[in-house]
């Protein structure tokens, strides 16, 4: 009596293990931005988003698939809703973005992820 008890103490011990930890990986992995799953803590569908903020894309056509998917992903969740911003992820927490030194380019002063600054004046001829 007393084995076949210990038989199912050690099923039932083993079956909760295991059905736990299925449901907390679940939980770690279910970050979501645009409704696409994050493997990176959102940062890479920022960065399409982002990128496709920054250049007006319309058309899903006009998303570049040479990047990882989480970047095309980024850049699909920004023709699908162009207002939703991309500083946080569909839960509400805040995706943080590494930022790059600024540099200035072709009239531009790039701040990494940061949205370019526009302005009328000619920066380069002030240099």
């Amino acid at each position: 009596m007393l084995s076949h008890l210990t038989k199912w103490c050690s099923i039932v011990l083993a079956t909760s293990v295991l059905a736990f930890s299925c449901c907390a990986a679940g939980q770690a992995s279910a970050r979501t931005f645009g409704g696409y799953e994050c493997t990176d803590d959102c940062v890479g569908h920022a960065a399409g988003y982002r990128w496709a903020d920054e250049r007006g894309i319309e058309n899903i056509d006009d998303c570049p698939e040479d990047r990882s998917e989480a970047f095309y992903e980024g850049c699909l969740t920004y023709v699908d809703d162009p207002e939703r911003g991309a500083d946080f992820d569909d839960e509400g927490k805040i995706v943080l973005v590494p930022r790059r030194t600024a540099y200035y380019t072709a009239g531009q002063l790039d701040l990494g992820f940061a949205r370019p600054v526009r302005s009328s004046v000619d920066w380069a001829s002030r240099w």
